[in-house]
Order: C-alpha cells, then sequence, then structure tokens
C-alpha cells in the first residue's frame, strides 16, 4: 500500500498536519457501519462476500446525505447535518446482516468495555450487539483529525479551516452513499486494506 502525498496547507506546516492526523490515518477516510470484527469460529471467509452482497442488494436506493463539520469530543469530523432515517436504517441493516459471522466477545472484553462512559442502553447494545454505538446510539462519522484536547486553540482554528477549504466540495454538495465497502486488518494494529466494494441495489456479480 502507498501513502498518498497529504495536501498542504499555509496555516500549517507538514509536520504538524501529519502528526494531527496520525490516528485516524490507521483506518484510511471511512465511516464505521458494522464495527471492526473477528470472523467467528463457526464461519468461513469466503461467507463474507456473499454476506456483503446479499446485504448491498437488499439496500435497494442509494441516498443523499449532507453534512456538516463538527468537533465530535475531542477531535474533527464530518457528520450529517440533520438527521436521515435512511441512513439510519442502513446502519441497522448492516450490524444485524454481519452480526452472525462475527466472534462474540469474550467475558473479559465485555468486562473492560462496560462501564467505560456507556450508558445503560449503550451497555445493553454492546452486550447484544458487541458494540455500544449502534441502532438509535449510532452517530455516523468521518474522522479528520486525531485527539485535539491538549492542541493549542490557534493551531486547532488552523485545522479547521483547513479542513473547511478542503471539503468544501461535501460540504456545499453532500455525499452520495451508493455502496458498502469491505475492509481487512491483517494484524493488530495494522492499515485497514480495501477488499471489496458493493454497490447498493445491485447483485453485484463479476
Amino acid at each position: 500500500m502507498t501513502p498518498l502525498q497529504q495536501p498542504k496547507f499555509e496555516n500549517l506546516s507538514s509536520e504538524l498536519f501529519e502528526k494531527l492526523t496520525l490516528a485516524p490515518r490507521l483506518y484510511g477516510w471511512h465511516a464505521t457501519l458494522k464495527a471492526p470484527f473477528e470472523l467467528n469460529s463457526n464461519a468461513r471467509l469466503e461467507e463474507l462476500q456473499p454476506a456483503f452482497r446479499q446485504l448491498a442488494q437488499n439496500t435497494v436506493n442509494a441516498f443523499h446525505l449532507p453534512l456538516k463539520l463538527v468537533e465530535m469530543g475531542d477531535f474533527l469530523a464530518l457528520v450529517p447535518s440533520h438527521s436521515s432515517l435512511e441512513l439510519q436504517n442502513f446502519a441497522e441493516h448492516c450490524v444485524r446482516e454481519l452480526h452472525a459471522l462475527a466472534l462474540p466477545l469474550s467475558d473479559t472484553e465485555l468486562r473492560r468495555r462496560t462501564g467505560a462512559g456507556l450508558t445503560a442502553r449503550q451497555t445493553a447494545l454492546l452486550h447484544e450487539w458487541a458494540y455500544p454505538f449502534v441502532m438509535d446510539q449510532f452517530q455516523f462519522h468521518m474522522t479528520l483529525s486525531g485527539s485535539l484536547q491538549n492542541v493549542d486553540p490557534y493551531v486547532k482554528a488552523n485545522l479547521k479551516e483547513a479542513a473547511h477549504e478542503w471539503f468544501t466540495p461535501l460540504l456545499e454538495n453532500g455525499l452520495e452513499i451508493d455502496a458498502v465497502t469491505w475492509f481487512s486488518q491483517g494484524q493488530k494494529n495494522g492499515d485497514f486494506q480495501w477488499v471489496e466494494r458493493f454497490e447498493l441495489g445491485t447483485s453485484n456479480c463479476a
């Protein structure tokens, strides 16, 4: 995999920009619909492709999503500018359709994640779906930076200005949700790798 050349901005040095965007680059620029999971011991890798294909085929229509730039917690992200029932239904569909192929969380992992600032509802979702931010707790976001908690306000303002500049087309025109993409991670903490893209509402047959 060859890293893409990073954009250059007048008020941000290349070194600082690389540091502030290091964390999200591990996953690539994306929006999670189904949280990363290990394959269930009873499932085979060959089952993933038809599962994704069926998922995409059952999501009949592509849909449009207007976006805005926000500080989400302590990082920058693009999020929907208003609620979208189509998006919520699509995300829920992804979670449900792929859940049977996912390895359940161990008791140790469940204990580690339970109570980590989660609400009662999020804890219930964690135990049912192995992730707390699904269903009615799902928040579509496209992460643009790492933590900005200890970043100088002037630097943060410059980063937000750069994000507005770079993502002007998306902020003005929105995003067309027309596919779901399968990514894999060869090793823990390794970069995510593109595997296959499945267009919504088609059989995706070769």
